[in-house]
């Protein structure tokens, strides 16, 4: 399934994105753009493919939905102390894309500390959140006044699936009645299990997901609906 109704005029896709028909934006979080050159200044080496992978997701969402917008809902970039060069080069690179299709809006999350830099350079602002219409798109990380529905990143969703004697992790949305919770952009970004808690959000604190809407992402099967979150409960044991 390429495409999932969430709400009236509000779709998941298969490319990790929300689409929100009125007012024709697409919404994705946290890209981490630069993941493999901070690893390998740690010492890890990881093969450079994700850029890829998120650009041809990006191609796919700009030319079937044609939106008026783009909004990256926080965590555009990975590192937090300074923009490395592979930042410099990956943002520079996705934001020309988005810039030659599309309004980009970029929201400011945890890793996005020295972000502005490289968005002034695009004469973008990076505020704390961007209302859409009747919906509130934030990271997450740092409380905002929410009107309406609230889209937020910052928790990297993921449903365990067991197969077999095995857990298998995927990406997810986990949607409840006034928030949506997006899965991260990255194909890099560790999936949390939707029903770990506390959040990592103040915004969710206290809140119970048990019964928030679980919609994964498969990538032979597109979008999978698994209803309520309390379903997928996994022991540690995966028993």
């Amino acid at each position: 399934m390429d495409e999932l109704q969430l709400q009236p005029g509000v779709y998941a896709t298969r490319d990790y994105a929300l689409w929100l028909e009125e007012p024709r934006a697409l919404v994705i979080a946290d890209l981490h753009l630069g993941f493999e050159g901070a690893a390998r200044e740690r010492g890890v080496a990881l093969p450079r493919f994700q850029k890829r992978v998120m650009v041809e997701r990006l191609q796919r969402l700009l030319d079937r939905y044609a939106p008026e917008s783009l909004v990256i809902a926080g965590d555009f970039k990975h590192e937090f102390s300074r923009n490395l060069e592979d930042e410099w080069r990956e943002i520079r690179e996705v934001l020309t894309l988005l810039t030659a299709k599309t309004r980009p809006v970029l929201v400011r999350g945890n890793h996005d500390n020295f972000l502005a830099t490289i968005a002034a350079k695009f004469s973008l602002d990076l505020p704390l959140k961007h209302q859409a219409g009747e919906f509130t798109i934030a990271h997450g990380h740092e409380p905002v006044a929410v009107k309406g529905t609230l889209i937020m990143g910052h928790e990297h969703p993921a449903a365990k699936l067991r197969e077999f004697a095995t857990v298998v992790t995927a990406p997810a949305f986990l949607v409840a009645e006034d928030v949506i919770i997006l899965p991260a952009f990255s194909p890099l970004a560790l999936g949390v299990d939707v029903n770990e808690y506390p959040k990592l959000s103040p915004m969710l604190e206290g809140r119970d997901f048990s019964e928030a809407r679980v919609v994964a992402l498969d990538d032979r099967e597109g979008l999978l609906d698994f209803g309520p979150a309390r379903r997928l409960a996994v022991s540690d044991d995966g028993l």
